[in-house]
């Protein structure tokens, strides 16, 4: 039986964004992950993906994308973050009740970490921890994605 993996979406270089995409194929060809990476990958999408915007679900993705070039301060971000984070959260788990998926790729809990405000950009950073239910976790940071542990 052949394993099923997912395509890994790269973040676009902040050199070289130029519209509205968070993801592409990216520069190189692109690669199948699995576990911890494909997780991140789920979460990450759904997260960065604006309500409304995916024809297939009208009612996926959260508010974190429209605070790119909003005014909202610093505390109503923060809330925001927390409520998409939570609201992701509670969709990959609803998705992944009804499918067969690996353990190592199965959402138990994500949690923000760090809230970094930074006021010469403006805007913030965000440290987000995300576990499977076989209690291996990783943090992530946004807006980079870059992972830690």
């Amino acid at each position: 039986m052949a394993s099923q993996y997912d395509i890994y979406t790269q973040v676009i270089p902040a050199a070289a964004y130029t519209g509205t995409k968070f993801f592409s194929f990216g520069p190189t060809r692109s690669l199948s992950v699995r576990g911890m990476q494909k997780l991140v990958g789920i979460f990450a999408k759904y997260l960065l993906t604006p309500i409304g915007s995916d024809p297939l679900d009208p009612l996926g993705g959260t508010q974190l994308p429209s605070l790119l070039g909003s005014n909202v301060g610093v505390s109503d971000a923060h809330e925001i973050l927390l409520l998409s984070v939570e609201k992701t959260v509670k969709a990959i788990q609803a998705f992944q009740s009804g499918v067969v998926v690996a353990d190592d790729e199965r959402l138990a809990t994500a949690q923000v970490t760090k809230f970094i405000h930074i006021p010469e950009a403006p805007g913030f950073a965000a440290q987000i921890f995300i576990e499977n239910i076989i209690d291996q976790g990783i943090s992530f940071l946004l807006p980079s994605l870059t992972s830690q542990g």
